[in-house]
């Protein structure tokens, strides 16, 4: 699966550049040398995980929280293209180690598949980004083996148990979220754009929508959010129930 496959859960990361740029004289590159080349101003230190070709890679495989400001200096500061790269575990196998004595405890596929839709937790925190033609977010749907160190509570240790790494063997799907026709086919399921016999958009709320998108929480409203700023819903005036409304736009 093109250089993904080796390294330590620390090295995930690195792994993921590798996917990204095989040539690593091209990871973590400052991004003050190239301004300084340009002869733009620098302000700071920024160094991109990988610059290639006026396109900054950023690799996140937690939370997007930590990148906000990183991307917002990018975009305001930098020609480039950026794109945020996160990793999803559309299949997992899991093993459990010892933690006295290092040996393998068992190994299981994990019944939880990941989708692209489990991004949508971490979209909340670079909304303010979404919808900028610079901007994008890139998704890995990979196959994971997932070490776990048995050091948790409960007879078999795995409540509350560590993580030791993360090691991804195959690339099963690569998914870009750049243009609202993108957010679209990811987040507006189909069933929710249908018309009624007058031909006018259906009405939906809020549970509706995650009913029918397999997500719930707060992440929802985000997923709402950003779908209302890209212009592929609308608020209705009149609410269902108590609830609030939104239409699809067609």
């Amino acid at each position: 699966m093109n250089a993904i496959g080796q390294l330590q859960e620390k090295s995930l990361h690195a792994a993921i550049k590798t996917y990204l740029c095989p040539d690593t004289a091209y990871h973590e590159r400052p991004v003050a040398d190239m301004l300084a080349a340009d002869g733009e101003p620098t302000r700071g230190r920024r160094v991109a995980d990988v610059l290639l070709d006026g396109r900054i890679f950023e690799v996140q495989t937690g939370s997007f929280f930590p990148l906000r400001e990183k991307i917002a200096w990018y975009l305001a500061h930098t020609p480039c293209r950026v794109t945020v790269v996160h990793p999803i575990p559309a299949v997992k196998y899991l093993s459990w180690i010892d933690p006295a004595s290092g040996d393998l405890l068992s190994r299981r596929r994990s019944p939880k598949r990941g989708r692209v839709q489990d991004v949508a937790r971490e979209l909340y925190w670079v909304s303010d980004f979404i919808g900028n033609s610079r901007f994008s977010v890139r998704l890995l749907l990979m196959e994971m083996e997932e070490y776990r160190i048995a050091d948790g509570y409960g007879r078999d240790g795995k409540r509350g148990s560590s993580r030791h790494e993360r090691i991804a063997t195959a690339v099963l799907e690569d998914v870009t979220l750049a243009t609202a026709e993108d957010y679209r086919a990811a987040f507006l399921p189909a069933a929710l754009a249908t018309t009624g016999e007058d031909g006018r958009p259906l009405p939906f709320t809020a549970a509706t929508y995650a009913k029918a998108i397999g997500i719930r929480g707060r992440p929802v409203y985000g997923m709402l959010s950003v779908l209302l700023s890209l212009g592929l819903i609308a608020q209705c005036e009149e609410k269902i129930g108590r609830s609030r409304a939104y239409v699809a736009i067609l």
